[in-house]
């Protein structure tokens, strides 16, 4: 198996928004439908990591974009495995349509123990199956993604509950929901008018089916917002992200 593996996905109309082009979260959902193939395929996805109690969970995303695929699109998502750490390994991601690159992404995940819940070393005998590849699709790979400090700017926000249709295999909210959740907060006329160019997304804390979340928005600079979902039992933020746009 090379290092570099690639995944034909076609865009439905359930996978766009009302121009036609793929929902940023729905993105989000190929990148994680394409990791686990390319790891389960190569005998250290979340098939074979269950009989060790172990689980990937996705820490860090930085997406760039060029422009975003529309319905009828077929698609050509290229993974691959760029370094592992221990418990960490970087993954990258490339996104093109008719032999052109459309996204590029790269992600950082942890190898995180069942029982604990707690970054676990993922074992030699999983590690020495990855065949890497130490080039980033981004150009600065994942980015950490800090708080605003200012209170300024901050949207009203709006309340939300995570329910059973938001839970991934593992039992925690999917990566992708805290994206949808962002996209619901922001007026849809601001989403009509402009573009998403680029996201960075950081994964702070855990969430499961009952939590109650607020997610708000601070508009830092024309067109760059902060992002945040915080747990509202435990007032910590879980999830945090900087998107970019253009008209």
């Amino acid at each position: 198996m090379s290092a570099i593996q690639s995944y034909t996905y076609k865009i439905g109309s359930y996978h766009t928004d009302d121009s036609g082009h793929l929902f940023i979260y729905q993105l989000l959902n190929f990148l994680q439908d394409t990791a686990h193939n390319h790891a389960d395929g190569a005998g250290y996805g979340q098939k074979q990591l269950v009989d060790q109690d172990l689980f990937w969970v996705l820490s860090r995303l930085t997406i760039e974009i060029s422009s975003l695929p529309k319905q009828g699109d077929e698609i050509i998502l290229s993974t691959w495995v760029k370094s592992i750490r221990g418990a960490i390994s970087e993954r990258e991601f490339s996104i093109s349509h008719n032999g052109q690159i459309l996204i590029n992404a790269s992600s950082l995940w942890f190898s995180v123990a069942g029982e604990s819940h707690k970054p676990a070393r993922l074992p030699e005998k999983y590690s020495d199956l990855m065949i890497l590849n130490t080039t980033y699709a981004t150009s600065q790979g994942c980015e950490k993604v800090v708080a605003s400090g200012s209170e300024q700017n901050k949207s009203e926000g709006i309340s939300v509950t995570a329910r059973y249709s938001d839970i991934d295999m593992v039992d925690h909210v999917n990566n992708a929901t805290y994206v949808r959740w962002m996209m619901d907060e922001m007026p849809g006329d601001y989403q009509q008018k402009n573009s998403v160019k680029k996201m960075s997304i950081n994964y702070l804390g855990e969430c499961f089916v009952g939590d109650e979340l607020e997610v708000t928005h601070v508009l830092i600079n024309t067109p760059s917002l902060l992002h945040e979902v915080v747990n509202l039992s435990t007032a910590n933020v879980i999830c945090r992200a900087h998107s970019e746009w253009e008209q």
